[in-house]
């Protein structure tokens, strides 16, 4: 019997392996971001005698119904002893993956000028101090390491509608679930579309695409996108082809450009003259920081959407995918919209067209 393909598209993907295993495989990952936590409390037993001990240490947790997703995307049916689910796990474990834990040791500042020559390891320890960092990169920002452009199509699917099971894992007794959201109801009015060509053209593609889950690292309409890929889409399906060709690999836009092996590589931002909040209008694109760690990038820019007018903007964003947002609203990173937000941008090949 022919299955139909899971893409970004389907909106009705079910979670097919027993609930026993995927219950199992959310103990496993559970159970290593505790061991991890009990890593960083024993520092200090570990480490005995240490002058200071400085901590850095990034939230632990994640969302289960994307651990589900990618075991999914793996093997649809999946049992927890799989070898493939067993390798796949020991790769989410890795370092840079979704957590790095780094333990490191310098000499302790008013001590320094005693010990300008010696190694770390052969100071006495009271007088040296312990750094213990933790980053967590979130699960869901980690998928485009982990699987293909077929298995991401279909994590896409099984995360636009979370299996088709909100019963599996309940928000009151998974912490770090997704909470139930309802979307900002908003319609572009047609005389404005009549009114901003540029924000018509992009438009016209974009409002196909609400609904589509954020996937870090996705690059089309199978396995979906994240912020700039979104942009690179409908931009795209508009005649505009930016690509950078790093490393001998083609590759779409970032949000800002950033520099590679000495060589300074465009992003969105490039491509846009920058505007002044205060002359911004509808189809301009609207460039934001703070939403992750983006300080290797031109101005630290780490998100991007369309600004459509009334204070609205429509993006693709983690963790509910393409929706429009006022940028009073408050996003998961605690941050409003409006204090975070750099500047606007104008296309400069769309306002060549016109």
């Amino acid at each position: 019997v022919m299955t139909q393909k899971i893409t970004a598209a389907t909106t009705d993907a079910k979670f097919v392996a027993a609930d026993d295993q995927m219950i199992k495989a959310e103990e496993l990952y559970s159970n290593f971001e505790r061991e991890l936590q009990s890593k960083i409390r024993n520092v200090r037993l570990d480490y005995p005698g240490y002058h200071a001990y400085h901590l850095d240490v990034a939230k632990i947790g994640h969302d289960p119904y994307v651990l589900i997703a990618i075991l999914s995307a793996v093997k649809a049916d999946f049992n927890v002893n799989d070898p493939e689910i067993v390798q796949m796990f020991d790769t989410m474990k890795q370092p840079r993956h979704q957590y790095t834990l780094t333990i490191s040791k310098r000499v302790a500042d008013e001590f320094a000028d005693n010990y300008a020559n010696v190694e770390v390891d052969k100071v006495e320890p009271k007088h040296v101090d312990i750094f213990v960092k933790l980053t967590n990169y979130s699960l869901s920002c980690t998928v485009d390491s982990l699987l293909n452009h077929d298995q991401l199509a279909t994590y896409a699917g099984y995360l636009r509608s979370c299996g088709c099971r909100p019963d599996l894992f309940p928000a009151d007794e998974y912490p770090n679930v997704r909470k139930p959201k309802t979307r900002l109801d908003y319609q572009v009015p047609i005389e404005r579309l009549k009114q901003y060509p540029r924000l018509a053209k992009m438009y016209s593609v974009a409002k196909n695409l609400i609904g589509y889950p954020y996937v870090w690292g996705g690059s089309d309409l199978e396995t979906s996108f994240d912020c700039s890929g979104f942009i690179a889409v409908i931009l795209d399906q508009l005649g505009y082809k930016y690509r950078n060709t790093i490393r001998g690999k083609e590759v779409r836009l970032p949000v800002a450009g950033s520099t590679v092996d000495g060589v300074f590589y465009d992003g969105l931002i490039e491509k846009c003259i920058e505007i002044k909040p205060s002359d911004r209008e509808p189809g301009d694109l609207v460039f934001f920081n703070k939403t992750f760690d983006s300080s290797y990038r031109r101005r630290n820019l780490s998100h991007v959407g369309i600004y459509v007018g009334d204070d609205v903007f429509l993006a693709c964003g983690e963790p509910y995918g393409v929706e429009f947002n006022r940028l009073s609203d408050t996003n998961k990173h605690g941050h409003v919209w409006n204090d975070i937000l750099v500047c606007y941008g104008r296309l400069r090949d769309m306002i060549k067209e016109e």
